[in-house]
Order: C-alpha cells, then structure tokens, then sequence
C-alpha cells in the first residue's frame, strides 16, 4: 500500500514519530513516501498569537505529491496545529474521499477535537496499529475495531477503540529512516516542494560544537521512549495514565543503539557528533551507563550531547559518559521555588539540583558550556517565587547557558484545564495553539533573567537590579511591551558577543556558510 507521512518540523527535519512510522511500514513491504513541512517557531519567538500561513504554492504541490497515496497520515503537536489544519483542507478539496489520518501528541490528546477534520485519530504509539489499519484497508476488511485509533463513522458517530500494550522491548524495532529514497521538503530558494537527498539535508543539518569547540553536523536520535517523571507542566503524566499499569519508561539495548550509530555514520560519514533527544537519558543505572560508555568508547567514538534531570545525574555516570566523549549536557531546573516545585511534581529539591550542578561544574573543562532550563510566565507564580529562582541561579558556579522558556499550558498536561477554570486562557487558540513557548513574556522579571545568560556580566548588577524598590516600579504590566523590545536588542547583542569570542578563539574563519554562522550565534556555546 501506499503510505504519505507529513510532518509539520523544525528547519531541521528531525521528526522521529513518522521516521519511526516509515521505517515500520517498509519492514513490511509498503511504499512511503515522507513530506516535510517548515513549521519553525523560533524565528517568530518574538511573537504572541502568530499563524504558521503556508504559501498556497506550498499546499498546491502537497496535494500533488499525496495524488496517488492511499493513505496520508499527519503527525504533529499543538504548537503545529494551525500547519496541520491547512495541509488537511487543501488534500481534502482536492480529493474529498482521500483517507487522513492523525497522529502524534495533539491528536492523542485531544481525539475528538481531531475528528472534526479528519475520519481516524491514531491515539498513542503508531507502528503496530498503523499497519495493521494499512494492511485492513488493502485486504479490504473494516477496520473500525483496530486498536489504538478512533474513528468518525459515515453516520457520525464516533468510535474510540481501546489501547493495545506497549512495545515493550524496544530492540523489535527497526531504526528510525534517514535512507532519502522518496523524501521531501519546500525550498526557500525554489519557492517549491523537492526532493530531500543527503546532500540537500547537509544544508539544514543541525551542528554541534564538540569538545573542542568545533563545528559537527549533528545526528539526532533517542536510546529511551518515555520519561521517569511526571511532571504537571509536561504532558508525560498523560501518557503516563493513557498506559497505567505498563511499563512507561522503556529502553533500546546499547547494541541496539550503537548498531544504529555505526550504521548511519557508515552511510553518512560527515556526522560528526550525536544529540540524544531523550527526555532524560540519565534515566537508568550506573551499570548500564557504565555499558553504554565502554561500548560507546570502543565501537563509535563520537562526542555526543545528552539530557539529565537533578535526581538522575550522579558523579559515577557523569564521570563515565565524559570518558566515553560526552561534550554537552542540558539540566532541567525550572524554578529556585520549593511550593512551585511541588506544583510541578517535580520530585527533587534544591539540594539535589545543587548537587547535581557541583557534579557537572566539577567536569567543566571536559564539556561544552552546560545549559539549564528554566520556566517563566507561570500565572500560579508569585513574584517571591520568581524571585527565588533568580537568587538560585545566582548560587550556580558560572558560566552557564540560560534556556528560559514559556510555561504553556498545552492540552494533556495538568495546567490545560486549571487554566482555563482559573481564567488564564479566555482565548484557547491565540494563548495556547499560537503561544510560542521558546521566548518568556515581556516583563521586567522576565528581563532580569535574560541578564544572567551574559557571563561576563557581574551578578551584583542583576542583584542590583532585583531590589524590590526596583522590581516595583519596573515589573508593571504598562511597560512589559518595553521590557518585550529590551529583550529581543539584548539577543541580538548576546548573539554577537558569541561570534566576537569566536574570533577571539580562531574560530570564526572556520564557520564557510551563513548558515552555519547563525547557527553558531544562536546555540548558547
């Protein structure tokens, strides 16, 4: 049968769900063909309410590369929903009886909502149920009862089936597909979809600095699926209760992994540098990170960037992923306050997050500069309790990445509708749908977090600035448009402050494109 898969993705095509699906589906001897659309963020962070408008160029040669698919299937989130919604009604006036199904975390989410543009949701994990309603719909067979998705009968009357188990051993799976033999994507210059090669794929390939300060092209994959935590703002814990009683957090064998690695780099030898994607790759014990390290050492070789959280990270793992050529790590700290934490469900303290970061500091000169997530724009916080995550970022040796980010509320997390009952969101699709979750509101407290992420900067200056007489004054509703303007000038110098200690380094005549150059500015190294 054959299968389209669309994807609304960042500029880096890094789309795990359908390149999971694909390769699932041609294991079993069915065409695929994968359509990446540009659905970027980042560059419209400074924006509230902004919608992702697809050029009707775009859509037209959409609908020309479905024409002769049985079966299209769109994966997104709700940040991408506005993508997905105008994909969807221009294959659906070009071919009315064309079979659509959704996917991805959205839809899972909110499968009734879904039904309104589409005839079957897939609700949670899609191989197995994806293909058996490919092959029900080539036998010719119904297809209503398959497990995993709900669908919209021609009577209207919806059905939603139950949830079949979890893969549970994660090695039955194929690698996620990165072949290129019927890809897609739109091209700027071009003003058209093309097809995605590996040379094209080279021009938006993420890079990496490595250990020592060199530029990468990046490989994106992920050795877990699943989380440890449950945290209120994330929406694991709906996962976590659409799967109650199995188990959640599940892991590929490192010869799994490492088959994976040694087979793309193989393919593609100019990737020089690995980003783990998984929520918390820290997420299992010392004696299997102690495996992965070894063999990672003695088979692969290449510098890799992970992720931790302050109650998986300890010195035995830290020490032995370092040997095996970590380069890079990210820890999520999200607040300095001990209620909000609670809210959050966290499950840790600041005693354990400052543990965690001593163990990082302590391997400083082995790493990249590490980053650490923070959450802002919390309408439950008080600004005591901001205040408190701005004096916890001042305890943390330097230097440091700041990556604050926006708490939205999206639907499956805890807050989607404790927002809506406190009335935070009156307005679900501009503050939520539309609501960009990379760059904090305009605000003065806002701004004063953004003044930690130059380390040059002394922080008596900040502390200076964080005077409640000043605070006052300053963290007034009628200037957040101001301390909004403030914060985008200082990006901007921050990002040209990267490139001249660049320059100081040697490292700029390195940097042969453009892109590479916005890149490097944009990253935090």
């Amino acid at each position: 049968m054959k299968v389209a898969l669309i994807n609304p993705t960042p500029s880096d095509h890094y789309s795990p769900c359908i390149r999971m699906l694909t390769a699932y589906l041609k294991l079993h001897g069915h065409q695929v063909r994968q359509i990446f659309v540009p659905a970027d963020q980042i560059k419209h962070r400074h924006e509230t309410a902004h919608i992702m408008q697809l050029a009707q160029t775009m859509i037209d040669d959409i609908v020309e590369l479905v024409a002769d698919f049985d079966l299209v299937g769109v994966s997104f989130m709700t940040c991408q929903f506005d993508v997905a919604v105008q994909v969807t009604r221009g294959i659906q006036r070009a071919f009315p009886d064309k079979f659509i199904v959704w996917g991805g975390f959205h839809p899972t989410t909110m499968p009734q909502q879904a039904l309104e543009f589409v005839d079957a949701v897939c609700v949670g994990e899609g191989e197995h149920a994806l293909l058996e309603l490919v092959e029900r719909l080539e036998a010719g067979e119904d297809y209503t009862d398959v497990r995993n998705f709900w669908f919209r009968k021609e009577n209207g009357k919806i059905v939603g089936n139950p949830h079949r188990p979890l893969v549970q051993d994660l090695d039955t799976l194929p690698y996620q597909d990165f072949e290129f033999e019927d890809d897609w994507t739109w091209t700027h210059d071009e003003q058209h979809m093309e097809r995605l090669t590996w040379e094209r794929y080279k021009e938006v390939i993420p890079t990496y600095p490595d250990r020592n300060g060199d530029l990468r092209n990046g490989y994106k994959t992920m050795i877990t699926r699943g989380c440890p935590h449950k945290c209120s703002y994330c929406g694991v814990a709906f996962n976590h209760d659409l799967y109650k009683g199995q188990r959640y957090l599940r892991r590929r064998s490192v010869e799994h992994m490492v088959g994976e690695i040694k087979q793309v780099v193989a393919k593609y030898p100019e990737i020089g540098i690995i980003h783990f994607q998984d929520d918390v790759f820290f997420s299992t014990s010392n004696a299997e990170i102690k495996k992965f390290s070894k063999v990672w050492q003695r088979e692969v070789g290449l510098n890799f960037r992970a992720q931790c959280s302050p109650t998986t990270i300890n010195e035995e793992k830290y020490k032995d992923l370092i040997d095996a050529g970590l380069c890079a790590t990210e820890l999520g700290i999200q607040t300095g306050s001990s209620e909000i934490m609670r809210t959050y469900k966290r499950g840790m303290t600041n005693e354990q997050l400052l543990k965690a970061v001593n163990v990082i500091s302590k391997y400083a000169d082995y790493i990249n500069v590490p980053d650490y997530h923070m959450i802002l724009d919390n309408p439950w916080e008080s600004t005591e309790d901001t205040m408190k995550g701005l004096r916890l970022l001042w305890t943390l040796p330097p230097p440091y990445n700041l990556l604050p980010s926006s708490l939205v509320p999206y639907p499956g997390t805890e807050f989607y509708h404790k927002a809506i009952e406190d009335g935070f969101v009156t307005d679900e699709y501009n503050q939520i749908y539309r609501k960009g979750f990379h760059t904090p509101n305009g605000s003065y407290l806002n701004f004063l977090f953004f003044l930690t992420l130059f380390n040059s900067l002394p922080k008596e200056v900040v502390q200076f600035l964080a005077q409640d007489r000043i605070v006052r004054v300053a963290n007034q509703k009628k200037y957040d448009k101001f301390w909004g303007y403030a914060y985008q000038v200082g990006d901007r110098l921050r990002q040209a402050q990267k490139l001249s200690h660049l320059a100081v380094k040697g490292k700029l005549l390195e940097i042969t494109n453009l892109r590479d150059l916005k890149r490097m500015a944009n990253q935090g190294k």
